[in-house]
Parts: C-alpha cells; sequence; structure tokens
C-alpha cells in the first residue's frame, strides 16, 4: 500500500522536527519512496510502502510530538476507475 504523509512543523519545533526526519525509526514492512524538505508549508513529504494501514501509522506517528502530520492512501493515477 503506497502513502503519503505531509509534515508541517510546529512552532518553535523546526530543528527538532529535522533531525526527527533526518533520523526516523522505519519499521519492518515500511520502506521510504521519497523523503522530500519543502520550501514553503508544508516542510516535509514522505511517499511511503507499507505493508498495512497499522504499520504506517507506527510510522508517522514517531514525528506527532514535534510536527502536524497528515497521511493519505496514494493510488497510482493508471489504476484510478473514475472515468471510463
Amino acid at each position: 500500500m503506497l502513502f503519503v504523509s505531509t509534515i508541517r512543523a510546529m512552532p518553535g519545533k523546526f530543528d527538532e522536527t529535522v533531525r526527527m526526519l533526518k533520523h526516523s525509526k522505519i519499521p519492518d514492512g515500511v520502506e521510504i519512496k521519497e523523503f522530500l524538505g519543502l520550501f514553503g508549508k508544508p516542510d516535509a513529504v514522505v511517499v511511503f510502502d507499507a505493508r498495512s494501514e497499522s504499520l504506517a501509522a507506527e510510522f508517522v506517528s514517531q514525528f506527532g510530538s514535534v510536527a502536524e502530520v497528515s497521511t493519505a492512501l496514494a493510488i497510482p493515477v493508471k489504476e484510478l476507475k473514475w472515468t471510463r
């Protein structure tokens, strides 16, 4: 399952957020595809594969003490069946 998370550092927590991003714990069953810092908000985006929603939650929850995290299940456009 492919996930996309946006990460926005809480006020006064930017340096700590960057350190956490650089040294994040990646659980077995999670594979990082892209980890990108951004100029502007959000501060970072991570695209990752996880075997389950619970593994995805385990991975992103580590950032919750220093950042606002929003995670969505991602579907490759070629797999979308919204139109004929």
